[in-house]
C-alpha cells in the first residue's frame, strides 16, 4: 500500500477484519473514515485505528442513513477520497423457508443494497478526478452458494455480478474495483454462525484469520485486479462447483461430516463445550 497520506472510507470498521485493515491504513499514514451502524461503535473503531481518523455513524439497513453517507461522499470527501472498502456484514443462519423477511431484508441490504449504492457513489466522486480504488469483502459463498445462509449467499453473488459489471464501466477511468473472497475467517461473525447452526460447510477446511484478510486487502490495493481468493484453492473448487451445481447434493452429505469435525475443533479451540 502506499505510505502517501490519502482519505480512505471502511465500512464494518470495528469489525474484525476491519480493525485490523484500519490499523494497517492508519500505520501507512491514511486518513480514516471509520463507518459503523452506531456512534459507539464508529468511535470504538477510531480509538483501535488510532492516528488521523472519524468516526461515521451510518446504519447500513437503513435508506435514509445511507443515503446520507452517500450524499457526504460526493459532496464533503468527494475531492480527497481515495479507497473505499465495503466490509461490512452480518448473517442470520436458518434456512430461507424459516426466516422472516425481515431476516432475508437485513442481510440483502447490509451486504448487497446499501453496498451498491455507496459503491455508485464513490465511482462518480472517484471518476471525475480520474483515481480511486473500490474494495469490497464479498465471500466464497456468494460462488457456492450455502444451505442455511441462502440470503447471505444471495446478497455475496449479487455482489460479484455488481463488482464485475462496475469494473467493467470503469475501465480506462483511474478506478479500480476488487472483490476479496474468504472462506470462513475467524471473527465474531463466524462464532455466532458456530454456535447457531450456521452452515456447516463453513468449517470443510481451514479457517482464515483478519491479519490473513488484510494480507489480500493489501495485495488488492497494490494489484488492482478485480478479484482475490483466500485460500486461492478453495476458490478453483468453489468456481467448479458454481459451474456444475448438480454435483453438490450428492457432495453435499460427506462435505458437511468433515465440516461437523472442523466446527467441533473450531469451538474446542475457542473454549466453547461441544454441542
Amino acid at each position: 500500500m502506499s505510505d502517501r497520506s490519502s482519505l480512505a472510507l471502511v465500512t464494518g470498521a470495528a469489525g474484525g477484519i476491519g480493525e485490523v485493515v484500519c490499523g494497517r491504513l492508519a500505520a501507512r499514514g491514511h486518513t480514516l473514515l471509520c463507518v459503523e451502524r452506531d456512534q459507539a461503535l464508529a468511535e470504538k473503531a477510531v480509538t483501535a485505528a488510532g492516528s488521523d481518523t472519524a468516526p461515521v455513524a451510518c446504519d447500513l439497513s437503513d435508506r435514509e442513513s445511507v443515503a446520507a453517507l452517500c450524499a457526504r461522499i460526493e459532496d464533503e470527501w468527494a475531492d480527497d477520497l481515495e479507497l473505499v472498502f465495503l466490509n461490512a456484514g452480518v448473517i442470520v443462519p436458518g434456512d430461507a423457508a424459516d426466516s422472516s423477511a425481515a431476516q432475508l431484508r437485513l442481510q440483502l441490504d447490509v451486504m448487497l443494497c446499501s453496498v451498491v449504492e455507496i459503491a455508485a457513489s464513490a465511482a462518480r466522486a472517484m471518476k471525475t478526478r480520474g483515481r480511486g480504488h473500490i474494495i469490497a469483502t464479498v465471500s466464497m459463498g456468494g460462488i457456492l452458494a450455502l444451505p442455511g445462509s441462502a440470503a447471505y449467499s444471495a446478497a455475496k453473488a449479487g455482489l460479484r455480478a455488481y463488482l464485475a459489471a462496475l469494473s467493467t464501466e470503469l475501465r480506462g477511468t483511474g478506478v479500480a474495483v476488487s472483490g476479496i473472497y474468504p472462506s470462513a475467517v475467524d471473527t465474531p461473525m463466524l462464532l455466532h454462525e458456530a454456535t447457531h447452526d450456521g452452515s456447516l460447510l463453513n468449517f470443510f477446511g481451514k479457517v482464515s484469520t483478519p491479519d490473513d484478510v488484510a494480507d489480500v486487502f493489501e495485495r488488492a490495493v497494490r494489484k488492482r485486479r478485480l478479484e482475490h481468493f483466500l485460500p486461492y484453492s478453495d476458490s478453483i473448487l468453489c468456481r467448479i462447483l458454481q459451474s456444475f451445481p448438480w454435483l453438490v447434493p450428492p457432495m453435499l452429505g460427506p462435505a458437511e461430516a468433515i465440516g461437523r469435525r472442523g466446527r467441533a475443533k473450531y469451538l474446542k479451540r475457542k473454549g466453547i463445550p461441544r454441542r
